[in-house]
């Protein structure tokens, strides 16, 4: 028997809580070549809080479109 796999849409919460890590880490992988460790981490947060409001606004954008006949 083969089982269906359930696919739901990922929160808003948990979209926001993946991108603003990945921007956490990625501040701190960049925070050698800059030399301020404090600043990057902020700059890459920061950086994921806006991307993930933008993966938000384009997934609400496209749940809620109506057809028009």
């Amino acid at each position: 028997m083969s089982k269906k796999k359930n696919k739901r849409q990922a929160t808003a919460s948990e979209v926001y809580a993946l991108c603003i890590t990945v921007g956490l880490i990625v501040g701190l992988g960049l925070s050698p070549l800059m030399g301020n460790t404090l600043i990057m981490i902020v700059t890459g947060g920061a950086g994921g809080a806006v991307i993930a409001y933008l993966f938000s606004r384009k997934a609400s954008r496209h749940g809620h479109r109506r057809h028009h006949h």
